[in-house]
């Protein structure tokens, strides 16, 4: 079995070294002339140079007008945060629980 393995290998590679190579090129963007290509990039410069500070004010406004959240008292309900074992890190709060559990 591995003779004849061997064989179609070798005859396989005496094939493809007989073959031409061709050289193809690639088109990137679809391979239109210059002029095509030349209107399709200013048109995409036009969108970016608008969306670009479209997108920076949308974030200034967005981020200026940013409201301060006001926790609410959660009810104690009995089900909600049951510590039944103690932690691996020792204590009654969580890993990211922060503030007030802390202080305790």
């Amino acid at each position: 079995v591995t003779m004849s393995a061997r064989a179609t290998l070798l005859n396989f590679a005496k094939r493809a070294a007989k073959a031409p190579v061709r050289v193809t090129r690639r088109n990137m963007s679809g391979g239109g002339t210059i002029e095509e290509e030349r209107a399709h990039m200013e048109k995409w410069r036009g969108v970016t140079f608008l969306a670009v500070p479209g997108c920076i004010g949308l974030g200034v406004y967005l981020f200026s007008n940013h409201h301060e959240h006001h926790a609410h008292e959660q009810p104690a309900y009995s089900y909600m945060r049951r510590r039944l074992k103690q932690l691996p890190w020792g204590g009654d709060c969580g890993l990211f629980e922060y503030g007030k559990c802390q202080e305790n």
